[in-house]
């Protein structure tokens, strides 16, 4: 933006211009003009610092945002001396804002640029690097879940920082009202400003952004030129195809469509998808997004991970493999960048790692070597693994941890099933009913127990519930819970004392537990 100017120098030339003798009057007007427009433009101030929408081989998209409209240019190049200009294209309006933008095409790939506003300050310069179309090595982080707790989302920041990445995916709800305007300079941009500005953050929309405006404040900060309601995209970053969902929309024929058609068209070595709700999650919501459609799309497609958020805690479940299907899946929950932290809950049957804790994920691609590895916020190692692909399949450590897919769906559905909410309140002598269907995907029989949990028995009483699961009959259960002391339930229905059921179940001479999440009160009338 234009420096403002030096009134006293603009006084001290005028009282040396003799007005009478050297200027007409038009000239004194075209002066004034352009005092009064220098003023202006300067009055107009940065509201969000640079930050780089999304990566490309040759080409970098950017945007600022401003207080105003105006003649902005930047200057850019390959060092901070040989430079060159571009405009700014203004995009769209909102709220105080005027949002702006450049899309840097030509680049040469694989080469570091400098950047920033014309007339800045010289600190003020931001770089950027491009990729190149057959790039093998690179980093990338994921994360998920920062909100509104811009403290802790700082420190994953940097924590991320520390790892050298050239891109970072989120899994969405970067603010905790996506339809309140100052929340996203609040609780993103003013706290991820030093860090945007030079790494390409691509998030793919979550159900805090959806609040409020239906995602519309996250389609004109961070996204292009999709449909508010239909935020689903891909991108490349070199030897890598990187895909995001639409929360929204689990059985929305046309994403699915564009999925099948996005990614039957990429010959990248590595897919990753992410998206805000996991199709498995084990502790926080026991999310089940899209879980009779997805799955078998992602093993199909060769999907090598699948990243997810919601649940507010870290979980990788272990490498997953549908019939007569070459390729494994792992489902990924990261949802620890700063939003208040869930219970974790861990089955070693289908889980490798489960944990309530801060964190991020740094993800480093090395030709057919995929090297993974979860972080802490203090900075210790809480997960790793590693991925290779070669003619004859996956590397050792890799392969002997693959599951057959219908155990996960098994395992998972029941967690689902006995943690739902209630909709009715267990009384005294009153029952409160609670439903449930419970499928098993084993070709062998499962005898399986439901009753309270240990700690539950203290307040509630429920008689337990016995039978065999066979093949992959659905059967349908009702429970009846009493109460024998008093409980509380706040407005967002929390259950006090907690209310937990869980499922003991035998799988030949094994028997193994699964403990469900606290169950709410949520009416079933419509308001």
């Amino acid at each position: 933006m234009k420096k403002k100017p030096n009134i006293k120098q603009v006084q001290y030339l005028m009282m040396k211009i003799n007005i009478n003798t050297c200027f007409s009057q038009s000239m004194i007007i075209v002066l004034l003009f352009l005092f009064f427009s220098i003023n202006q433009l300067s009055a107009q101030h940065i509201l969000s610092d640079p930050y780089l929408v999304e990566p490309g081989e040759s080409s970098m998209l950017i945007r600022w945002e401003m207080s105003g409209k105006g003649d902005y240019k930047i200057e850019y190049g390959k060092s901070k001396t040989n430079i060159r200009e571009a405009d700014l294209i203004f995009r769209e309006s909102k709220h105080e804002g005027f949002l702006y933008e450049v899309n840097l095409a030509h680049l040469k790939p694989g080469t570091i640029y400098y950047y920033r506003l014309l007339n800045q300050n010289e600190d003020n310069w931001n770089s950027f690097k491009t990729f190149t179309r057959n790039q093998d090595k690179f980093t990338f982080v994921a994360m998920g879940d920062s909100r509104s707790n811009p403290d802790i989302f700082k420190k994953i920041l940097d924590g991320t920082v520390s790892e050298n990445p050239d891109l970072i995916i989120s899994m969405g709800d970067l603010v905790e009202s996506g339809g309140l305007y100052d929340e996203w300079h609040d609780y993103y941009f003013s706290v991820a400003k030093d860090v945007i500005c030079t790494i390409p953050l691509v998030s793919t929309l979550g159900d805090h952004e959806a609040d409020g405006d239906d995602g519309e404040l996250f389609r004109y900060f961070l996204r292009k030129d999709e449909p508010t309601d239909k935020q689903w995209f891909s991108f490349d970053y070199g030897n890598t195809h990187f895909i995001s969902l639409d929360f929204r929309h689990p059985n929305n024929q046309e994403m699915i469509d564009w999925f099948i058609n996005d990614i039957s068209s990429s010959e990248k070595e590595w897919n990753i998808v992410y998206m805000h709700r996991g199709t498995y999650n084990f502790g926080g919501h026991r999310s089940a997004w899209g879980r009779d459609i997805w799955p078998k799309l992602f093993s199909k497609y060769k999907v090598d991970i699948v990243f997810a958020g919601h649940s507010h805690i870290y979980e990788r479940f272990l490498p997953v493999r549908e019939p007569n299907i070459s390729n494994a899946v792992s489902y990924v929950t990261t949802g620890g960048a700063g939003a208040e932290l869930y219970e974790a809950s861990l089955n070693k049957s289908v889980m490798a790692v489960s944990e309530s804790v801060n964190h991020f994920i740094t993800v480093k691609i090395d030709k057919n070597r995929l090297y993974y590895k979860a972080i802490r916020m203090d900075g210790t190692v809480l997960d790793s693994f590693d991925i290779v692909k070669t003619k004859k399949g996956y590397n050792n450590d890799y392969e002997n941890k693959i599951i057959p897919q219908h155990i996960l769906n098994t395992l998972t559905g029941f967690n689902s099933a006995i943690s739902q909410s209630l909709s009715e309140i267990p009384l005294y002598s009153v029952p409160a009913k609670y439903s449930l269907e419970l499928q098993s995907f084993l070709t062998r029989s499962l005898p399986f127990t439901i009753q309270l949990e240990p700690v539950a028995t203290k307040c509630y009483v429920m008689k337990p519930y016995s039978d065999t699961l066979r093949g992959d009959n659905i059967e349908k259960v009702v429970l009846n819970i009493t109460r024998k002391k008093r409980i509380t339930i706040s407005s967002w229905g929390t259950i006090e004392p907690g209310l937990r059921l869980m499922m003991i179940y035998k799988q030949g001479d094994m028997q193994d537990t699964i403990i469900g999440g606290a169950l709410d009160y949520w009416p079933a009338t419509n308001y």
